[in-house]
């Protein structure tokens, strides 16, 4: 264990047909995915049985709409994280547009950790409704707060529900509770929000104006399930195609502003760009700083204000991106010394911001140990830790926590990620239990492996193959790009490049190019000039600068040793 994962083990073909021709390839990544052809072209109606059929959700809108009849103040709520801030943003610029500004904003700071602030009742005490999204479903002390003083509580939730341990909501809706109909339990509470407002748009009837919940709407839907990391199938599909459509159909000022100072200026935004430079720009608002400046930056209008705080998100990323450096860099550390030989790694440190230890054992677990990874940030003064882990497919994190839930504080999340609050003396027994639990799954799991779909002959390479992969996003979670492999490619390294010149370029005959990220580090035996023949795992991008597909490439070596040449 504790491999540096970087450098994958073994590549695991997924399908053994070689395509002949462009079909082909479609037929399989479809068949692949347990994908039709339905699932791929779905559309904004066919999230309305969903609708219908969500546990809570019409009674939850029937609830607020006649809060906002009687004129009631509202308190909105939501996690700091990209999901929590842009469920937020969807219900405070929908009561912007229909004209009620009598509603509370509030976003917990880093330090009093994920979930409802109790603050958010003490200091809204004339509250009638108490609207939670992206937490809420085991905030029961909170919750138990608001509605001791009166008030209602609507928690739009997507976080896993123990038996018996539900905060006393009034209404929750929540895909995941046992109760619920809806046959899609994979939405992040961002297209919760989204298909909520449906509803309530429907419940306030001519009460209010009826605004389109198009434009920026699906627009931050879509970032929210995206930055999520829930699984990008089902309606999260339709969710986050549609809201791509909407990013690149129109200019919306916050996330323009913000996708140009990640660079994207005139690029068309993918699930990609969400995933790698807006997801995590709003995350770092929360997560270094204040969740509110993301939230002000979604929701604002005037320019030079939303210019200023875009700026500012950009700022805080870099900040965010240095503060994970220093905890990687203690980690490796500590691991030269003390080589990890377990199935998990747990570690603990009192200089590790609390903010950004979730995003650190991502990193742990895809450069420096490949398994269940979590991450604790050291409070000395209270003697508490808290912090954040990150799974690997196969193990529940989420299951293996509540097997440890008699030593923990506080916790939740679902099966790939969890957080939890420890006191700092239980932290040994906790890590050795939670490892306990992790040596009863198959040893596999824990095994680094990349996935290829197919080999792929790479004279199928061309215009016509990249509008069938096109037709297959937006890809993440549960619908990832399609990767390939080919077996015996000739290739010549034309140059190397980039600032260190640690990139190669590469030539493949018949026009066709590539690039190998990293590649001297990778195959330092290569130099500008050389050429080889070994089998390569790629995927296949659009080259915008000359026009035409190109081959990234993810690996080369000799993979499959077993198949005959091509």
């Amino acid at each position: 264990m504790g491999r540096n994962c970087l450098v994958n083990t073994h590549w695991k073909i997924l399908s053994a047909k070689t395509p002949r021709c462009v079909n082909d390839v479609f037929d399989t990544l479809l068949e692949i995915r347990h994908l039709d052809q339905s699932a791929i072209s779905g559309e904004l109606k066919d999230l309305e049985p969903h609708l219908a059929s969500m546990r809570g959700m019409e009674e939850g809108a029937r609830l607020m709409a006649d809060h906002m009849a009687a004129g009631h103040k509202i308190v909105l709520v939501g996690d700091y994280d990209c999901d929590g801030i842009t469920s937020i943003a969807q219900m405070a610029l929908f009561l912007n547009d229909i004209g009620y500004r009598n509603y509370a904003v509030v976003i917990p700071l880093r330090e009093e950790g994920y979930g409802i602030p109790e603050r958010a009742i003490r200091e809204n005490a004339d509250a009638g409704l108490l609207v939670a999204m992206d937490c809420g479903t085991l905030d029961f002390k909170p919750v138990e707060l608001a509605r001791s003083r009166g008030a209602d509580c609507i928690v739009i939730d997507h976080h896993q529900v123990p038996a018996g341990k539900l905060a006393p909501a009034t209404v929750l809706i929540n895909p995941k509770h046992p109760e619920c109909r809806s046959p899609f339990k994979e939405f992040c509470s961002s297209g919760l929000t989204l298909l909520f407002l449906a509803a309530l748009r429907r419940a306030l009837r001519d009460s209010f104006p009826s605004p389109s919940l198009g434009g920026k709407y699906m627009a931050l839907a879509a970032i929210g399930t995206v930055a999520d990391l829930v699984p990008l199938v089902s309606a999260n599909r339709i969710l986050a195609r549609s809201g791509l459509n909407s990013l690149n159909g129109s200019c919306w000022p916050p996330v323009s502003l913000l996708a140009d100072c990640a660079g994207l200026s005139r690029k068309s935004i993918t699930a990609g760009h969400i995933s790698y430079y807006i997801g995590p720009r709003i995350n770092a608002a929360g997560r270094v700083s204040d969740g509110r400046i993301a939230y002000d930056l979604l929701t604002g209008s005037r320019p030079e204000e939303l210019s200023r705080l875009a700026g500012e998100l950009n700022r805080l990323n870099a900040e965010r991106q240095a503060q994970e450096d220093r905890i990687l860099k203690s980690i490796r550390s500590e691991m030269a010394e003390k080589p990890v030989c377990t199935r998990t790694f747990v570690s603990a440190n009192s200089k590790w911001p609390a903010g950004v230890v979730g995003i650190a054992a991502s990193r742990v677990q895809q450069e420096i140990h490949y398994g269940p990874v979590i991450i604790l940030s050291v409070d000395e003064n209270s003697l508490t830790a808290r912090g954040s882990g990150r799974s690997v497919p196969g193990f529940d994190i989420h299951q293996a926590l509540e097997r440890c839930s008699d030593l923990l504080l506080k916790w939740g999340g679902h099966k790939m990620a969890a957080g939890l609050t420890i006191r700092t003396d239980l932290i040994p027994e906790f890590a050795a239990r939670f490892e306990q639990t992790a040596l009863e799954y198959p040893a596999e799991i824990f095994e680094p492996c990349g996935r290829v779909d197919m080999e792929l002959p790479l004279g199928l390479v061309g215009s016509e193959l990249m509008d069938a992969l096109r037709s297959l996003e937006p890809h993440g979670m549960g619908n990832p790009a399609p990767v390939f492999a080919f077996h015996n490619a000739r290739f010549t390294v034309k140059k190397a490049f980039g600032k260190e010149r640690n990139h190669f370029r590469l030539g493949f005959g018949n026009g066709l190019e590539g690039v190998f990220w990293r590649g001297t580090q990778r195959r330092p035996d290569l130099a500008a000039g050389s050429s080889d023949c070994t089998d390569l795992v790629f995927q296949v991008e659009w080259d915008h600068f000359n026009g035409r597909p190109s081959l990234n490439v993810k690996d080369m070596g000799d993979f499959f040793h077993d198949r005959r040449p091509a």
